[in-house]
C-alpha cells in the first residue's frame, strides 16, 4: 500500500509543497473516528504539514476522485496552486515550455552583465531624463 500511495501522490499533497522525501501516510478520516486504512482514506504529507494537521488545527477533506481540500485552522480552504513538481521527462518539459512561449537554450542563463560597478550618477541622470 505504501508503494502505491507514493506512486499516486508523488510526495506531499499539501498545496504548494514540493517535498517528495520524508513523507508519511495520513488518514483523512482518523482511524480512531472509524476511518479505514485504505487508499481512498490516505494522503501523503511531509513531516511539517503532517504536524500542522495533527497539532495546529489544519484540516484535510477528500472531495471527488483524488482531489483533496486543505483548511486553515479558521476553516478557510487553502487554495490549490499550480503543481510545481515536474512529473515528466525532458521531452515533455520542452513541449510544455514551447507551448508557453519559452525558448530555453544552453545560453539562456548566461547573464549580460560583466560584473562592472554601477555608475549611480548615470542611472539617476537617465531616470530624470525619462520623466
Amino acid at each position: 500500500m505504501d508503494r502505491v500511495l507514493k506512486r499516486r501522490d508523488q510526495g506531499c499533497r499539501f498545496p504548494g509543497c514540493t517535498c517528495r522525501r520524508f513523507v508519511d501516510a495520513h488518514h483523512i478520516r482518523h482511524w480512531v473516528d472509524g476511518g479505514e486504512t485504505s487508499m481512498d482514506n490516505l494522503v501523503l504529507l511531509c513531516r511539517k504539514h503532517h504536524r500542522l494537521v495533527h497539532e495546529a488545527g489544519y484540516g484535510v477533506e477528500k472531495t471527488t476522485g483524488t482531489a483533496i481540500n486543505f483548511f486553515l485552522p479558521d476553516g478557510k480552504i487553502i487554495p490549490r496552486g499550480p503543481d510545481r513538481r515536474f512529473r515528466g521527462n525532458a521531452v515533455a518539459l520542452r513541449r510544455v515550455n514551447i507551448k508557453n512561449g519559452l525558448k530555453i537554450t544552453p545560453t539562456t542563463s548566461i547573464p549580460q552583465w560583466y560584473g562592472d560597478i554601477m555608475d549611480h550618477e548615470m542611472a539617476v541622470d537617465m531616470l530624470l531624463a525619462n520623466e
